[in-house]
């Protein structure tokens, strides 16, 4: 329960801090959103930028994400084609060292 309550409390602080400073910042900057030919409540022009940026976050992290999984599927892919690429060029090699230390093996023990 305390958890909740702080989580709750957080909230509330995060959502005051935004208003006051988006307010403050509206004001001093004289910033105004004007749909049409009218402009937008200061409350209303808050919320539509902060929607706006919460937006432009999830875009980045979505470009960010994808860029990332690209990068680590082409590393994988490269890596991978590399070790098929080994193990086929050098499979006559393994395979005799893999018989060579089979045989020799079971002549140390006796």
């Amino acid at each position: 329960m305390n958890v909740l309550k702080n989580l709750a409390l957080a909230v509330l602080i995060g959502i005051l801090i935004t208003y006051s400073l988006g307010y403050a910042a509206s004001d001093l900057l004289d910033i105004r959103l004007q749909l049409d030919s009218d402009f937008v409540e200061p409350v209303t022009s808050l919320a539509l930028l902060v929607i706006v940026g919460v937006v432009l976050v999830m875009i980045g992290f979505a470009v960010a994400l994808s860029l990332v999984a690209a990068i680590g599927f082409t590393v994988f892919a490269v890596l991978g084609a590399l070790v098929f690429a080994g193990l086929s060029s050098i499979w006559p090699v393994i395979l005799g060292a893999i018989i060579i230390i089979w045989a020799l093996k079971d002549k140390k023990r006796q």
